[in-house]
């Protein structure tokens, strides 16, 4: 009795397993360009892996955390290799999602009941910006010393939540090795507990709320193998791209920080400098506030959105003009910031 028992429950956990790999997705996500929603998966997992491998030689206080990047770089075997794969990976997740994003928004993929989606995304989006300032920082070198000191007075200035925030990643009223250890706890441990939530709770939510519905493909296929399949052809396709990267663009290191001398080159990360510079050349207060409301609206736009399709507004181009002019300002001012 207790074995027939038995193997009904495996035959029953068996069955369960087959039904998840094998749900039906629709067939619009055989296009790589609905196909994005894995490649920061990957990507995180790239830099988790590589991350944990640098902690077994970086030390994170001031008068050693420049010289333990250095050896990584340099005297570690393959240590440029892998600091150079955790850099690559994690400005790749940076940029693949804000391509994901950008598509899901032209595309209204969060309309009901993709909110909660929507949102969690948004959270896994600043939080993984959050793991790029931080991961940055850690080099300890003119460059990241100054660019860290650079956002650090952007977030002081930003109205209300501003200077606590920057004291509290500070550790006081200047940047110092009280700062060095916190960005490190924020990008070891905080941060990366908080993407595997946001991460968690967004495979959830897609599993949960289903797939967003396309006008221009009704039809279904299994998730394995054929969905499973491409997402495994994106992964080894990434892994090439990023090895060839590391090859041809090792990772540098520049002088030691010195507080005492401001360094010529400082600028903030790349996907900080549209905001450093809409920042430099508009009125400071106003400017910030700017981002704040750009900020609210992005996060609760799919509620904006059904607000103004109730009322007759064609969001489907009002969304691609909108795309359009954000990809436009960010390309002007990231490169006016990097090239001026």
């Amino acid at each position: 009795m207790e074995a027939t028992i038995e193997k009904i429950s495996e035959k029953s956990i068996k069955d369960k397993i087959i039904d998840f790999i094998q749900e039906e997705v629709p067939d619009h996500m055989n296009s790589f360009f609905y196909c994005m929603g894995a490649t920061p998966l990957v990507l995180f997992m790239v830099a988790a892996a590589t991350g944990v491998l640098m902690t077994f030689y970086y030390i994170p206080y001031s008068e050693k955390a420049y010289a333990s990047v250095k050896a990584i770089n340099s005297e570690i075997y393959l240590g440029w290799f892998i600091r150079g794969l955790h850099k690559v990976s994690v400005n790749l997740m940076i940029f693949t999602l804000f391509l994901h994003i950008l598509r899901v928004f032209i595309t209204r993929a969060y309309k009901a009941p993709g909110e909660l989606k929507w949102l969690i995304g948004i959270g896994l989006f600043f939080t993984t910006l959050a793991m790029g300032f931080t991961g940055y920082s850690l080099v300890y070198d003119q460059v990241s010393y100054w660019g860290m000191t650079v956002v650090m007075n952007m977030a002081e200035e930003m109205p209300l939540f501003g200077p606590p925030l920057a004291y509290l990643l500070r550790g006081g009223a200047d940047v110092s090795e009280i700062t060095l250890l916190r960005l490190y706890d924020l990008h070891t441990k905080l941060l990366p507990m908080l993407l595997i939530l946001l991460i968690g709770g967004h495979i959830i939510a897609v599993r949960v709320l289903g797939f967003a519905k396309m006008e221009e493909a009704e039809g279904k296929h299994l998730f394995y193998p054929e969905h499973a399949m491409k997402v495994g052809l994106i992964a080894v396709g990434l892994l090439i791209v990023m090895v060839n990267l590391v090859m041809i663009f090792p990772p540098t290191i520049g002088q030691m920080a010195n507080p005492a001398e401001v360094a010529s080159n400082v600028a903030p990360p790349w996907y900080f400098s549209a905001v450093y510079k809409w920042i430099t050349i508009a009125p400071r207060q106003p400017a910030l506030f700017g981002i704040l409301i750009f900020s609210a609206v992005f996060a609760f736009y799919p509620y904006i959105d059904r607000f103004l399709t109730q009322r007759g507004f064609t969001m489907g181009r009002i969304n691609m003009a909108i795309g359009a002019s954000a990809i436009l300002t960010f390309a002007i001012l990231t490169l006016w910031n990097i090239i001026l």
